[in-house]
């Protein structure tokens, strides 16, 4: 998948890039967004979120929970992960404008979207109608609920999530950005960020605190 575009020749690179395609390639793979999946035995300090009509809240975070965050228990996600992007980009390992230049010029074909339709057809295979039904009524959804859920929402937000990922692997690595590796934990397990919940990054929230895992499992 994303070494079908260009060579490598950075080891680091290589091992982050694997690690990604083992995620995505391994049988766990959102699987936890349907139900009848397993919660894994480790949840390695993840909190659990389970209400797919709020996810999109969770997960897009619209901007009018900017202006009255009091009422909400989540932090806008979105925008956290924004500013983890711009820091890896600009203020990370990679700072030199020159330097920044060159690496982007050079994994330019890595940087794009590697990743075509992986993300829509991997969900249209967990997908089936008898399970569109049981979510239905399991959560009080209607089918255009689960429609947008299924065909809209989630692939979308993963493929973001992803380019988001690889970004912060060819600007520095993972390992410069606990917030982006954390991020590739939630898919690892299963499921995918339920949002950010505590402080923001800037007051001392960190990742292993604050990102939720949404999961359907039990």
């Amino acid at each position: 998948m994303l070494f079908d575009y260009q060579s490598i020749d950075l080891e680091s690179i290589r091992e982050d890039l694997e690690r990604i395609e083992h995620v995505c390639e391994n049988g766990l793979f959102l699987s936890g967004l349907f139900l009848g999946s397993s919660l894994p035995k480790n949840l390695e300090g993840f909190r659990i979120f389970k209400d797919p009509i709020n996810l999109d809240f969770r997960i897009q975070t619209p901007d009018y929970c900017n202006d009255e965050p009091e009422k909400w228990d989540f932090k806008n996600l979105p925008h956290i992960l924004d500013e983890e992007q711009g820091r890896v980009m600009y203020e990370g390992v990679y700072s030199d404008f020159n330097t920044r230049v060159a690496r982007k010029k050079k994994y330019k074909k890595v940087l794009s979207d590697c990743f075509g339709d992986f993300f829509h057809e991997r969900i249209s295979a967990l997908r089936t109608k008898e399970h569109d039904r049981v979510m239905q009524h399991a959560f009080s959804l209607t089918s255009t609920n689960v429609e947008y859920i299924f065909h809209h929402l989630i692939p979308d937000i993963v493929d973001e999530h992803f380019v988001t990922i690889v970004d912060a692997v060819i600007f520095g690595g993972l390992d410069n950005s606990p917030i982006c590796k954390r991020l590739l934990d939630c898919y690892r397990l299963g499921g995918m960020p339920g949002g950010w919940v505590g402080p923001l990054p800037e007051d001392g929230g960190t990742p292993e605190q604050c990102m939720e895992l949404y999961h359907l499992g039990e």
